[in-house]
């Protein structure tokens, strides 16, 4: 994912500052020394410097999903930060505040990676935020510090985004009914329950209220539902008109 990333941020900035390729390179190395010297054209540099985990914006659990196959469960994805160190390079300092601020502007005028400039393989996650980082300047000095690099000014730059999660898990056979037993010690008495399972084929239906003679549910985002009857209830699920079936001795209900 972090090279379709790197392709993305540089789609982006050839075509919002522009930046012509015949005239100015982009690069995604660390700018070190060594690297410095070696340049003998005008360079935009965006280094990947650090990837976090976004606690801020974390979602756990799984979320069923219809597919063609049948239901199955996926997990929410991983939300990332990726931020980068954006500085201009070039023999002229004032062509290289000049690229500096034309990156600037672009990046501090879009809050997000337009679609366009995103591959196919990015097409199942929402565009990457993005935006530009409150970071001191003792930072950005220990990272200079660290790639043994000229002290140079550049911009901190954070892109947003998900990490996908683990392949779905498919959906085992739904359970159709379930009965229990409540026995008061007290008394020796016993009383049974049963939750009855049910499906409905309309996915108008979604989110529709279900009535029992003594309880009330709704059809949830895969048509599903389950409620408290028992044998010969009739349950209403509340759609335009309203549908009715009534539980059988045994199993579930299916309502078209």
């Amino acid at each position: 994912m972090l090279h379709l990333l790197d392709d993305a941020l540089e789609s982006f900035l050839r075509h919002s500052v522009p930046l012509d390729s015949r005239e100015v390179d982009v690069a995604f190395d660390p700018p070190d020394r060594e690297w410095g010297a070696a340049l003998n054209r005008p360079t935009v540099n965006i280094f990947l410097w650090n990837i976090l985990k976004d606690g801020a914006r974390t979602v756990a659990g799984t979320r069923p999903t219809v597919t063609d196959s049948g239901v199955v469960y996926a997990a929410a994805p991983t939300p990332m930060e990726f931020r980068y160190l954006v500085t201009a390079w070039s023999a002229r300092h004032e062509d290289e505040m000049q690229l500096l601020g034309a990156v600037l502007s672009a990046v501090n005028s879009h809050g997000s990676l337009p679609e366009a400039h995103l591959s196919p393989e990015l097409a199942d996650i929402p565009p990457p935020e993005l935006s530009l980082a409150a970071t001191g300047a003792e930072r950005q000095s220990e990272l200079w510090n660290a790639l043994d690099g000229q002290l140079k000014p550049g911009l901190q730059v954070v892109l947003r985004s998900y990490l996908p999660g683990p392949e779905p898990t498919p959906a085992g056979p739904p359970t159709e009914d379930i009965g229990f037993t409540l026995n008061d010690q007290n008394t020796d008495r016993t009383v049974s329950r049963r939750r009855v399972s049910g499906r409905v084929t309309d996915e108008a239906a979604r989110g529709a209220v279900v009535r029992a003679p003594f309880a009330t549910t709704r059809v949830d985002g895969v048509g599903r539902f389950a409620i408290l009857a028992v044998a010969g209830d009739e349950l209403v699920i509340e759609t335009e008109p309203p549908r009715t079936v009534t539980v059988p001795d045994v199993g579930g209900v299916v309502v078209d």
